[in-house]
């Protein structure tokens, strides 16, 4: 059977190509692929909609950076591809059109430009993601995919649970105000995992020839909840932290003070949250620690490495 890591490794230019690099999911896989450049990749491309401090990174690392949109259309998309044996989609939620017409067009270019090899990254339970704007295109995304999968060498679906980075946009408050103030119940279960985590076992998924095409379901090694997160932040960080739901509303306007996020990101972490307490992340797979060869990381391992952000 034909794998990623075989198609590359008989191919001259050995080239892969990541959209969405503007994005923080995008831009951590580019930079673990970016680390067997000149052993497993001779070139890795990396795509953005809006120019950013994350595409700056990539280019300084070497990566070749190219600005696509939805709205260019599935010609231009599939050109851009052309330059790659390899694609792999992460979903383009920084576009200006995500949410209105989604991203299927980033897979039908796929299957125009028959690329070798095809990894498109979705949500676990994206099919049940109606009524979140942000997350409901991942649904039109899978089944654009099933339609391609036909078109193109091999192709898997890697469907993601809820990162836990998403504490990093909160890191201002738990500092100073000593709390996790979130739009979730305290007691929605889920099971998150580490973006870092989740790129580099994409990146495996890609490398190592043990790893055929399929359908891979990545999540992290517990399952938890958010009264429970900030009873393990309090433990790591040596702090009294307690959790507090808020309204969407009020969630939305503490983003928005924040830098780091913008636009789409904002409502995209709202929507996400809500899909949590709609116990769509509580799902857990051995996935990823098989990609991994060992156990991904836990929260309390996240909030201990990371410890320093969340300090005043």
């Amino acid at each position: 059977m034909a794998t990623f890591a075989s198609i590359l490794e008989s191919s001259a230019r050995k080239s892969i190509l990541v959209t969405s690099c503007d994005t923080y999911s995008g831009y951590q896989l580019a930079t673990a692929l970016l680390k067997h450049k000149g052993k497993h990749f001779g070139r890795v491309y990396a795509t953005y909609f809006a120019a950013n401090h994350l595409v700056e990174h990539l280019e300084k690392q070497g990566a070749g950076c190219i600005r696509l949109a939805i709205a260019d259309g599935v010609d231009v998309i599939a050109k851009a591809y052309g330059k790659a044996d390899v694609v792999v989609i992460s979903p383009p939620v920084g576009d200006d059109q995500w949410g209105q017409k989604g991203g299927s067009v980033f897979v039908s270019a796929a299957a125009e430009a028959k690329v070798a090899g095809l990894a498109m990254c979705s949500a676990i339970n994206a099919d049940q993601m109606s009524g979140l704007p942000m997350l409901e295109p991942l649904c039109e995304m899978e089944k654009a995919f099933d339609r391609a999968k036909a078109k193109v060498g091999v192709a898997s679906l890697v469907r993601c649970s809820l990162h836990i980075d998403l504490l990093w946009l909160f890191r201002c408050q738990i500092a100073s105000e000593h709390k996790i103030c979130l739009s979730a119940g305290a007691n929605a279960r889920f099971v998150p995992l580490a973006g870092a985590d989740a790129a580099h076992g994409l990146c495996n998924m890609l490398v190592d020839p043990r790893f055929p095409p399929r359908t891979y379901e990545l999540t992290g090694p517990e399952a938890v909840d958010f009264e429970a997160v900030a009873h393990t932040a309090a433990n790591q960080l040596d702090d009294d932290i307690a959790y507090k739901q808020i309204g969407r509303k009020e969630m939305v306007e503490y983003l928005a003070q924040q830098r780091e996020i913008c636009g789409n990101g904002i409502e995209l972490v709202a929507d996400m949250l809500e899909a949590v307490d709609r116990g769509l992340f509580a799902k857990h797979c051995g996935d990823l620690e098989e990609l991994l060869g060992k156990k991904p990381m836990s929260v309390g391992a996240y909030l201990a490495k990371n410890a320093s952000d969340f300090k005043p």
